[in-house]
């Protein structure tokens, strides 16, 4: 069973105050709901917020009202100039019941191909999403690359844990060795590689304010 991280919010009334006069006092905004259609409106102590998103989690234990409330954080809103956290989104979920999360994934270890063969270890996924009982899920899942050569990937497939099933294509890469770019001899040319971002999981949550 995996361990949950908690944090302790207070229960609040919707639009009161607004959410930036809530702000201005330390405090975020936020909202719980479920599957039960179950809503509480709650705010956050904003320096005890940050330290908690700094962690990696999987099912974290809401604390208000005297009651624990085992959920997943489903949205986390920032101002878009200064990055500040200005709402969360909890999702609680049903310790019996499956969900489905993203949580990252960790390359551990150094690829042969990397350390004989002069290769480059390049990460296409950073997080997938997969699917279990929520003390099942982990934190994170760690991939030993130490294995690889030049040319070799590890996939969707290649991810093996009691009780979880890893939701996508099995054959998608997650990452792979690749060998040395060779830099560009005419002028204009230019090497590009990208990366695809995390889907964000998102579900309908009810309205506020």
């Amino acid at each position: 069973m995996s361990e949950h991280l908690s944090i302790a919010a207070e229960a609040r009334t919707p639009n009161v105050p607004k959410g930036h006069q809530l702000r201005k006092t330390g405090r975020v905004p936020g909202v719980y709901y479920n599957a039960k259609r179950d809503v509480k409106y709650i705010s956050f102590d904003k320096f005890e917020l940050a330290r908690l998103l700094r962690k990696e989690m999987a099912v974290l234990d809401l604390k208000v009202g005297g009651e624990s409330l085992p959920c997943v954080i489903r949205e986390v809103q920032r101002h878009p100039v200064f990055g500040d956290i200005i709402h969360v989104d909890l999702y609680g979920v049903d310790l019996s019941q499956s969900v489905r999360v993203r949580v990252p994934v960790h390359a551990v270890g150094t690829a042969t191909g990397v350390k004989l063969q002069g290769g480059i270890l390049d990460t296409v996924v950073y997080e997938v999403e997969i699917e279990g009982l929520p003390d099942a899920i982990p934190t994170h899942i760690d991939l030993d690359v130490s294995p690889l050569s030049v040319g070799d990937a590890l996939r969707f497939e290649d991810i093996k844990l009691d009780g979880i099933t890893v939701i996508g294509d099995p054959t998608s890469v997650i990452l792979h060795v690749t060998g040395k770019k060779v830099e560009a001899t005419e002028e204009g040319e230019v090497a590009e590689a990208g990366a695809a971002e995390p889907e964000v999981i998102r579900e309908k949550k009810p309205a506020e304010e």
